[in-house]
């Protein structure tokens, strides 16, 4: 005689950090029935959250303790570790049947020690789960994620993944779903900068450069990033879909990464140089801003939309994962 395991019951989630891409997240769980309560450093973020009765905890803590399921989004590692381990921290309140969702895109080697950390202290599991699609993707049910973790942990938090993202694969151990996503940042770092060449050669030679998504669909330069970012490339356009400083966050990342095991990335160096300069030059709001850079085209606004001086670190309270569903110019 056998017994079937007694199927697992509907998951309580907890979702911390609600920049940009968290609170998307938040709203698309609130809106299946998935999410229970959210925690975010500043209070009254997201307020339509609150209309949907999505209750706010007093700490991470306090909301692990309430949760089954963790989704966490912030902007980088130290963040990550703050919000995990710090006073008050998730880990205050997580035990082994827990599982922790971290949509941060942040270092494979950091991932793996944090993870570790808290598999030590609490017996919790980790899935690191960084995106591509930004806040647009993730408000209208179409983020791609990236995980990294067991196979167990990633099957039971499908049904979570599913009220925001179209596909989600499992690419390896814990720590894989970051570098995945690195190799993707690689990818949007370089194009971006070859779309804005290809973009002023195409004015300089008379060219209808707004139609090049067009005139090159079906090639071998087609891409995702081609349609959504060249309409962007064009004197003086504020649009924006991310911030620039969270994909030169992500490419320092990719490159401290290439030299701690010996893998030379000189196009990725030069990216994001390129970025560096161009952050001083133009806002990282505008992501068309790359354009004007190369154009000679000034931008007096360079520092404003709130955002930070060029070197300073990522705003903790805009989670990163910003970006179209190739890749970020800009995010979580």
């Amino acid at each position: 005689m056998t017994t079937e395991a007694a199927p697992r019951t509907a998951e309580t989630v907890g979702c911390a950090g609600l920049g940009m891409l968290g609170a998307a997240l938040a709203q698309r769980l609130a809106d299946a029935g998935h999410l229970s309560a959210v925690w975010n450093r500043t209070p009254g973020r997201a307020p339509g959250l609150d209309a949907a009765g999505v209750r706010r905890a007093a700490d991470p803590a306090a909301l692990m303790r309430e949760s089954t399921v963790l989704v966490l989004c912030v902007s980088d590692s130290a963040a990550v570790e703050e919000v995990t381990f710090g006073p008050g921290g998730l880990a205050e309140g997580a035990d082994p049947g827990k599982v922790l969702v971290d949509h941060s895109s942040i270092g494979p080697q950091e991932t793996r020690l944090l993870a570790a950390r808290l598999a030590a202290e609490t017996g919790a599991h980790w899935l690191d789960a960084p995106v591509s699609g930004g806040p647009q993707g993730a408000a209208a049910g179409k983020l791609t994620v990236l995980a990294g973790g067991s196979a167990e942990d990633f099957e039971r938090v499908r049904p979570v993944l599913d009220a925001y993202a179209a596909r989600r694969t499992l690419t390896g151990p814990i720590g894989a779903g970051q570098a995945t996503k690195l190799c993707n940042q690689v990818i949007v770092g370089a194009t971006s900068w070859a779309l804005a060449e290809a973009t002023l050669l195409a004015a300089a030679s008379d060219l209808d450069y707004g139609r090049l998504p067009e005139l090159l669909e079906g090639g071998f330069a087609d891409s995702r990033l081609l349609h959504v970012l060249q309409p962007m490339l064009k004197p003086g356009d504020t649009s924006h879909f991310g911030s620039l400083d969270h994909l030169l966050k992500d490419l320092d990342t990719a490159l401290r990464l290439s030299r701690s095991v010996g893998c030379p990335l000189p196009v990725t160096a030069q990216s994001a140089e390129l970025f560096r300069l161009a952050r001083k030059w133009s806002s990282p709001l505008r992501n068309g801003g790359i354009f004007d850079f190369l154009d000679g085209r000034p931008d007096p606004g360079a520092h404003r939309d709130g955002a930070k001086p060029a070197g300073g670190p990522p705003d903790p309270e805009r989670p990163e994962a910003e970006e179209p569903a190739a890749g970020r110019t800009g995010a979580t």
